[in-house]
């Protein structure tokens, strides 16, 4: 069976190679995120229709997206990506893909969906969960057995649980908690301002600035040793072993480099693409 993720790795081949069709995608999902965000501010999470509301506004993006991208996609890279596509679990996400999507739809999609809140950012890794079922492709929400690879809504819910215990822990360790936030700090402005240029470059651009934020955590964590050693990570590193197994790359690649590393979990959320601390900065 096919996974999203490697839909979406397919996807960022056909959009590397085609610098119309990236704009036509950026264009998508900017317009996509801020209808998400607008629902939300009108709505509210807790709307029973908020769903649904949702629902027709993601058909509608990718319905204009594919119109806008109409002539810039092969007939064999569209027939390539929808046998992908027809190979993906069946459920609410994938239909819509399967109805409204071509190349880059599930990018798109996966991009409008980071935009979404929910009880995750105030409540605890069970109550994200619930909220993420049904969106849930990989039965970690509603069975809690651990799959090989957590899908996107599941690894977002895990993500926002992993940071509220990391900032938990910080505000016990001051000092480090506030060498912890500078280092973020920077690191926000750096990857916004990469994420601004768009060009070519500006993933390198990207990891040289997460490079230089993990080795300021070590350094950080090596000046504080002495208050880190008091705190049970217990949690933390159950959180961070689950994030391992993200179908998101960067936070699967930021939870397995930084171990025991106090920020790691707020790195791993800026370095996701669509970020929206990042995102704030990047009008600036």
């Amino acid at each position: 069976m096919t996974t999203l993720r490697e839909v979406v790795a397919y996807e960022e081949e056909l959009l590397a190679g085609s610098a119309p069709l990236r704009r036509v995608h950026a264009e998508a999902v900017a317009r996509g995120r801020a209808g998400v965000r607008a629902l939300h501010e009108a709505d509210g999470v807790a709307d029973p229709q908020l769903e649904s509301r949702l629902e027709r506004l993601y058909a509608e993006v990718l319905d204009d997206y594919a119109a806008g991208a109409a002539g810039l996609l092969s007939s064999e890279d569209t027939d390539r990506w929808r046998a992908f596509v027809e190979r993906l679990p069946a459920n609410g996400p994938m239909t819509l893909l399967r109805e409204h999507g071509v190349p880059g739809a599930a990018r798109l999609f996966d991009s409008m969906d980071l935009a979404r809140e929910g009880p995750e950012s105030k409540g605890g890794l069970d109550t994200a969960l619930s909220a993420a079922a049904k969106r849930c492709v990989c039965g970690y929400a509603t069975t809690r057995v651990v799959p090989r690879q957590l899908c996107n809504a599941c690894a977002r819910a895990v993500g926002a649980a992993w940071v509220a215990e990391e900032r938990s822990l910080l505000q016990r360790a001051p000092g480090l908690g506030a060498e912890v936030s500078e280092v973020l700090d920077e690191v926000t402005s750096d990857l916004a301002a990469a994420r601004s240029k768009g060009t070519d470059d500006s993933f390198s651009t990207e990891e040289a600035a997460l490079f230089r934020a993990r080795r300021a955590l070590a350094r950080a964590h090596r000046r504080h040793r002495k208050d880190s050693s008091i705190l049970d990570l217990t949690r933390w590193e159950e959180l961070a072993a689950l994030a391992r197994r993200a179908s998101l790359p960067a936070m699967r690649a930021e939870a397995r480099r930084g171990r025991r590393r106090l920020g790691t979990a707020q790195l791993a959320q800026l370095a996701l693409y669509g970020n929206r601390d990042v995102d704030a900065r990047r009008t600036r």
